[in-house]
């Protein structure tokens, strides 16, 4: 539907947001047409920012009207990541969407298990509800998009399962979708970061995507992975829970090597 990222990934996502008090943002200017929001996160408990793409002309488009694709980052990157890239920054400000850049620090969207002040889900779902507020984008979840690479791949698709019907799609590029868990082929596994995950295998099972896809029914799914990737095999495995559950989905192979 619209370009998304270096590798043409193409995304049709739509959210709908909780609603969560809203707080002051302070908001400075980037780039022409794109903003840094920075507000206190009641569920981290500190300062956080995030950024936005805005559409040429954003003002005039009336409310029903506007759409929005959240991009989740990977990890060891940050909410400046796509648009400190000149070409990824003009993609964005070309697609006619209004993108949302979460700073995702190293938390993987999820709230850990084993340290409590680490609120990563609950987090987003503050981000989302703070920006739509700011710019005054409606709750229809035909209206928002999220998609998201690694770390965010995994955190994307996770978060639309944890909230099911509120996307109209979901896409995921080299995201680890088979994880956290033991196993897997040598060359095609992820250290578990258990100081974020816990030390538990039979708790990873409730934050691995595998075991919630059905959750994802009636979304559109894009899947991207590279001939290379250290997350192939957990991309294959994805997608073969999505064929047995019966879910429409379109699978991308890229012939590249990708690194996290």
């Amino acid at each position: 539907m619209n370009r998304l990222m270096r590798a043409g990934l193409v995304v049709g996502v739509w959210l709908s947001v909780s609603v969560v008090k809203a707080a002051e943002l302070e908001t400075e200017e980037l780039f022409p047409r794109i903003e840094v929001v920075t507000f206190e996160s009641a569920s981290l408990k500190q300062r956080k920012r995030a950024v936005i793409v805005l559409p040429e002309n954003w003002r005039s488009i009336k409310p029903e009207e506007r759409r929005t694709l959240v991009i989740l980052h990977g990890r060891g990157r940050h909410e400046r990541s796509l648009v400190d890239d000149k070409i990824i920054r003009q993609q964005l400000l070309d697609s006619g969407l209004f993108v949302i850049l979460p700073d995702g620090d190293d938390g993987w969207y999820l709230n850990s298990p084993v340290r409590q002040q680490d609120s990563y889900e609950t987090y987003l779902e503050e981000v989302l509800s703070q920006v739509a507020n700011a710019y005054d984008l409606p709750e229809k979840k035909e209206q928002w998009a999220i998609a998201g690479w690694s770390m965010g791949g995994y955190g994307c698709v996770r978060f639309a399962e944890r909230h099911p019907g509120r996307f109209a799609a979901v896409s995921s590029m080299i995201g680890l979708l088979d994880f956290p868990r033991n196993g897997l082929p040598a060359g095609q596994s992820y250290k578990v970061p258990v100081e974020r995950f816990g030390d538990d295998e039979v708790e990873w099972k409730k934050f691995n995507p595998q075991n919630q896809a059905e959750e994802l029914r009636g979304a559109s799914l894009l899947i991207i992975t590279a001939d290379q990737a250290f997350d192939r095999t957990m991309n294959e495995h994805f997608r073969d829970r999505l064929t047995a559950l019966e879910l429409p989905h379109t699978k991308r192979v890229l012939l590249r090597k990708t690194r996290n």
